[in-house]
């Protein structure tokens, strides 16, 4: 059986640090700006990629992980900001991801629908979507599934939230997940996105995530590294 290979995707440092950590043999190529971490976390072949921060980042770094490294299905992971009910530290599994800074009303369409995809919503690998649900359970804190909204703008008003809640029902906002899921839906790979809540996308948001990035950030890696344990375990 051929032995699957997983790739990760994050925007910044403190996201990966945990990650980079856990491998062994670890090699290290920086591509286009992008680095890419390729080893092994336990017995699970990885490549963790530190993307930068925005879809253009984001877009790039997977279709360069895709054709340089051909993984067998890509997570996308980091901190956002929760529209939902879960407190900071709460964990969000994407079901299906939109871009709400993705509008062509003008020509006729709903807003976030993508015409290289025809659709609005990018849902994510059910077997995927279960095992991260599996995985999330074993860290003992508050998870729900839902859809996650993307776009390059920090989301920091009661407006902006109230527009994304209100027109695409998301729990979480950021600023890469939707890029990632749209370049792996049209490579026809496997994908999922998850997130760790650092703030509530609102007037406060930006206090929060200063005081809540660190712990955020822990939270995402420490679900990667339960998902790949939980995966590895599935194949034996």
């Amino acid at each position: 059986m051929k032995k699957k290979k997983i790739g990760i995707i994050v925007a910044m440092d403190v996201e990966i640090d945990a990650i980079r950590t856990a491998m062994e043999d670890c090699r290290v190529s920086v591509v286009s700006g992008m680095t890419f971490y390729e080893g092994h976390i336990g017995k699970q072949a990885v490549v963790a990629a530190l993307s930068g921060i925005g879809k253009v980042c984001a877009a790039m770094c997977a279709q360069t992980l895709i054709l340089k490294y051909h993984p067998d299905e890509i997570i996308g992971a980091g901190i956002a900001g929760g529209l939902c009910e879960l407190p900071h530290g709460g964990i969000v599994i994407a079901k299906d991801l939109v871009q709400h800074d993705f509008v062509l009303n003008a020509f006729g369409y709903e807003d976030g629908y993508l015409p290289s995809l025809k659709k609005v919503r990018i849902p994510c690998d059910a077997q995927i979507v279960e095992t991260m649900i599996r995985a999330s359970e074993t860290l003992g804190v508050p998870c729900t599934v839902g859809t996650i909204a993307s776009g390059d703008c920090f989301v920091n008003t009661s407006e902006k939230r109230n527009y994304i809640t209100e027109t695409y029902r998301a729990v979480a906002c950021e600023m890469e997940g939707a890029a990632i899921a749209q370049v792996c839906a049209m490579n026809e790979l496997p994908f999922c996105v998850i997130r760790c809540l650092s703030d509530s996308g609102d007037e406060n948001a930006d206090d929060d995530i200063e005081t809540n990035e660190a712990m955020a950030s822990s939270g995402s890696a420490a679900l990667v590294l339960a998902y790949l344990r939980e995966a590895e375990h599935g194949r034996e």
